[in-house]
């Protein structure tokens, strides 16, 4: 394997669940989820039993095959990730050792830690986890935060309390500052999407797999359609690989912010699945690349404010050689670079009727108005 998934606390393990629904990544990474509820690890599908890991109060670090797993990991942090640091701040080694024994032999070159920023698990022990994931691979492993940010246009209900919109923006600051110093970049993801749709609690699994195909997408190359690119001779792959995406993540003057967006369009119409050599259509770059801005991972965003860009388009071998159906890349490159000054651009063969574009833009922090959005309802509470 080259590649460690970490998630951690109900949202972050939710996310890791969503990217390994896609069999393909498990020949590229190893999936570990660690939270303090055993409830919400057994509603995982595609990350086993073998890959979890509890975490309370008075219990240390507990394997998900440890006999009585449920009784000893239950009850949460009650949106409380102060509590979940003090607990997690004495479990790094043994979260270490237990990061070995799940990746196996030799060391990740990438990590992946996915959290949840509104909650206490996964807010509070984040850090933690980025440093055990260090501690047992090494500084030359990079490590990516994927954050997920809480709607914060209300005060939720939960249980027989309301967990206010304060509360949450607070808790959110708090995990993007204690992660910001140690990983190598941030994806952000913003739960405020969602906020004015109907029967948003609905969408949110939508939610995860868009972002989490998008992750696949990124990092799989040439892996996620088992499609060998020296089988086309008028086909010259440009890939786009993790190490592109940390570059991509990285600014100068400190950590970046990204947000994520992925379009996909058909390249054959009803028709076309059901009868050879119609219903073929054609797909505008200029259409990819804006609708796939425009789906971006955090609304409000300008992205004449990014700071780098990068972009994986995928697209059947006729729409990239065939001069009547071919994408128009440079389109999509042009859109980026209208953007910023550095852009990094792959271009992937599928098997499938559909053309996507997947792109990450960077921000640098003070360019994100939805995180002074949450520093501003957060220093609220504390003048109150």
């Amino acid at each position: 394997m080259a590649y460690l998934f970490v998630g951690a606390g109900q949202a972050g393990c939710a996310l890791v669940d969503s990217v390994f629904d896609n069999e393909r990544i498990s020949t590229l990474a190893t999936p570990v989820a660690v939270n303090s509820t055993a409830r919400d690890l057994q509603n995982l599908s595609n990350v086993g039993s073998e890959s979890w890991y509890g975490i309370a109060q008075g219990t240390g670090l507990v394997a998900g095959d440890t006999a009585g797993f449920e009784e000893q990991v239950q009850g949460g942090f009650g949106r409380e990730p102060r509590e979940a640091d003090a607990v997690a701040s004495d479990l790094v080694g043994p979260m270490a050792d237990a990061f070995q024994e799940q990746f196996g032999e030799g060391t990740p070159s990438f990590a992946f830690v996915f959290v949840g920023l509104g909650g206490g698990t996964g807010c509070g022990i984040g850090p933690h986890v980025v440093e055990a994931v260090r501690e047992f691979s090494g500084p030359e492993t990079d490590v990516i935060a994927v954050t997920v940010l809480p709607n914060t246009k209300g005060d939720v209900r939960e249980d027989d309390d309301t967990v206010s919109a304060v509360r949450q923006a607070e808790n959110a600051v708090y995990g993007l500052d204690r992660l910001e110093s140690v990983v190598d970049g941030v994806v952000l993801v913003d739960n405020q999407r969602l906020a004015f749709e109907d029967a948003a609690e609905g969408r949110f699994g939508e939610f995860n797999e868009y972002v989490a195909t998008g992750i696949v997408d990124l990092i799989s190359g040439a892996v996620l359609e088992r499609i060998d690119p020296g089988e086309y001779e008028s086909f010259d792959p440009q890939t786009v690989d993790l190490q592109d995406v940390v570059t991509s993540l990285t600014l100068s003057d400190g950590t970046g912010y990204a947000a994520l967006g992925r379009s996909v369009v058909r390249t054959r119409s009803l028709a076309g699945y059901f009868l050879p050599f119609v219903g073929r259509q054609s797909v505008d770059g200029d259409t990819l690349a804006d609708l796939a801005v425009t789906k971006r991972s955090v609304a409000d965003l300008s992205p004449s404010l990014a700071k780098k860009a990068i972009g994986q388009i995928r697209a059947p071998e006729r729409y990239v050689t065939d001069d009547d159906y071919r994408i128009e890349v440079s389109v999509v490159r042009s859109r980026l670079d209208s953007y910023c000054s550095e852009v990094n651009m792959g271009l992937m063969l599928t098997e499938r009727n559909l053309a996507s574009f997947t792109t990450l833009l960077t921000f640098a922090r003070e360019d994100v108005d939805r995180i002074a959005e949450l520093e501003s309802l957060a220093q609220g509470r504390g003048r109150a």
